[in-house]
């Protein structure tokens, strides 16, 4: 491996016009927050005079220089020279405006590539996802909403920061960043060599998340496969960052493999596990001088304790028989469909919109073990149908063993074990492996009359009240009021009744309840006895009956669920455990057992 490394202040670094640093397709959203922004400011407010500052190292795929423009592929770097390009330039827009025109246009050379006789182009090009609305961010250009909130968020920040900046002191922070910081520029002039220096770097402490390391490992053995291969392989991981835009990628590692390998992969598991099926399914990889190395099986990892074993003849009971190889262009094939089919899940972007309904009903309810099993019925052809039929299915049980507190790693082992489920004809296997996990009606009922809905699990109390809120209504049952925006799931009794200002906003409960009423409200007010649904705002002066105060909003209410509480003499905690009930025995009824 031949590597070049320079040591360049920003000036140099951006200096030579017939270079340009292209952050390609395959590289993920820009994704600096707030604190790192500021931090990034702050380092170069707080160099010395006469010292110099690291910004860090970037990695650049460079083959020879021509006379022509040099293209630098940047392999890492792309969050810290997106940033130092947004700070250029805010601060050339401000100096033009403020009549600076001279370092204006001397901050606008640094930020431009321009080749003898060609047209000037961005020194930092985004080739990414982000390209379109960076250049709107330049512009100043916010019609539209930004999907990329942190890309908005840093020039938001620098704006605002060099907003608040004099010129003189605007023009100290400009020198210390273009002649005190400085960049350790590496130039790899191999793709497989570029790669292979990234993740080493990894290897010496630098935090980066397991997607970035499986891309690099991907890329850097698609180049030493070939270059057709390369090019293959960055376009599919282009593909495979657009799918995946707006979920968490770490994630959709983890159940990829638990649906390829019919087993629970733990999060530290992940980039092990993917080099172990890469290696072991990838026709390819057989070359590979390294392949023996990723031959054992990863040591489990399990943080919530060992995972069950699967009951007998369930499905998954015995071991899954190896993966058959394919292509290394094949397996690429089959990741960018599962990138596009989880994304369709998790975002609710099914074609079929009563399949959206199930997809939001499970992410309401927190069932994200579900989406590796899921994709593996979807990569596999499963019928819309027959589909719908497992969605139902999945709701109840998932919604079950969640409300019955049973535990996560065994809903998730299980969820991975049915992987090797048919996908053309699933119903009565997945029925069958739901059957032997799911809490009984009896211990269902107890669990959900008593079960807590904090802030964190409201979205499943609202999808509770929700279905319940339907059967009020019959054949209608599409009601529109229901997933509005402003609907809120409303607590009866109110979140906070003792201070000053809860007595002022909801009214004198602390009174109103009686003796123990501060001690027994967190027992009682998370509970789905205290919820309702509601639209609006609730207008309660100080009141010893505030419930009387809620009740003729109430009444009004076009939600039946809440119509039915103006109905009722009082509401105190005893009301709650009683409406917990009577809603505990709905809900056997609405999520039947399988």
């Amino acid at each position: 491996m031949i590597i070049t490394p320079t040591s360049l202040t920003i000036t140099q670094l951006f200096g030579s016009t017939n270079e340009q640093y292209v952050i390609p397709t395959y590289q993920r959203r820009y994704s600096w927050h707030e604190r790192q922004v500021w931090e990034l400011i702050d380092d170069i407010l707080l160099i010395d005079e006469g010292d110099t500052h690291l910004l860090g190292s970037i990695v650049c795929l460079a083959g020879p220089h021509t006379a022509g423009l040099n293209r630098l592929e940047l392999v890492d770097g792309q969050q810290r020279l997106t940033t130092v390009t947004i700070i250029l330039e805010c601060i050339r827009q401000r100096m033009e405006l403020d009549g600076e025109a001279d370092e204006a246009a001397e901050v606008a050379r640094l930020l431009s590539a321009k080749p003898l006789g060609g047209k000037a182009l961005r020194k930092v090009a985004l080739d990414s996802i982000d390209s379109a609305e960076f250049d709107r961010l330049v512009q100043n250009n916010r019609q539209q909403p930004f999907q990329n909130q942190q890309l908005a968020g840093a020039f938001e920040i620098v704006r605002g920061w060099i907003a608040e900046r004099g010129l003189e002191e605007l023009g100290a922070f400009l020198y210390r960043l273009k002649n005190q910081a400085v960049v350790i520029r590496l130039d790899v002039s191999e793709a497989k060599d570029a790669f292979k220096l990234f993740e080493t770097i990894n290897n010496r402490g630098l935090k980066l998340s397991p997607t970035d390391i499986i891309k690099n490992f991907l890329l850097g053995n698609a180049a030493r496969f070939g270059a057709d291969e390369l090019h293959e392989a960055r376009n599919s991981w282009a593909a495979l960052i657009v799918h995946l835009d707006g979920t968490n990628p770490d994630a959709f590692f983890r159940y990829y493999l638990m649906a390829l390998v019919g087993t629970r992969v733990t999060a530290s598991e992940v980039v092990a596990k993917f080099k172990n099926v890469f290696m072991s399914q990838v026709v390819e990889a057989a070359a590979l001088p390294e392949r023996h190395l990723y031959a054992d099986p990863v040591e489990p990892d399990d943080e919530d304790g060992e995972e069950p074993p699967p009951a007998e003849g369930s499905p998954g009971a015995s071991t899954p028989q190896p993966a058959q190889q394919v292509s290394f262009v094949a397996f690429l094939a089959r990741l960018v469909q599962c990138a596009k089919v989880y994304g369709e899940l998790v975002l609710v972007k099914a074609a079929d919109t009563r399949i959206n309904r199930h997809l939001r009903n499970l992410r309401m309810i927190k069932a994200v073990q579900t989406y590796g099993f899921l994709m593996h019925l979807r990569v596999g052809g499963c019928p819309d149908k027959l589909f719908r039929e497992v969605l139902e299915l999945t709701e109840s049980f998932v919604l079950r063993r969640h409300v019955c507190r049973e535990r996560a790693n065994e809903t998730e082992a299980l969820f991975a074990r049915l992987s090797v489920v048919d996908p053309v004809a699933p119903v009565e296997a997945t029925r069958e492996a739901y059957r032997a996990l799911c809490p009984s009606d009896e211990k269902f009922r107890d669990e959900f009359a008593n079960a807590s809905f904090p802030s964190n699990l409201i979205e499943r109390a609202r999808y509770c009240l929700e279905r319940i809120e339907a059967t009020r209504h019959g054949a209608h049952d599409e009601l529109q009021v229901l997933g509005a925006a402003d609907v809120h799931v409303e607590h009866i009794i109110p979140q906070k009744i003792k201070t000053k200002k809860a007595k002022e906003e909801f009214g004198d409960w602390v009174t109103y309840l009686g003796d123990k009423a501060e001690s027994q409200h967190p027992k009682y007010v998370a509970r789905i006895g205290n919820l309702t649904l509601f639209a609006g705002a609730l207008n309660i002066s100080a009141s010893n009956n505030p419930f009387a105060m809620k009740k003729q909003a109430y009444k009004d209410s076009g939600i039946l669920l809440t119509k039915e509480l103006a109905s009722l003499a009082q509401f105190k905690f005893k009301t709650v455990e009683q409406r917990s009930t009577m809603l505990a025995a709905k809900a056997v009824e609405l999520w039947p057992s399988p």
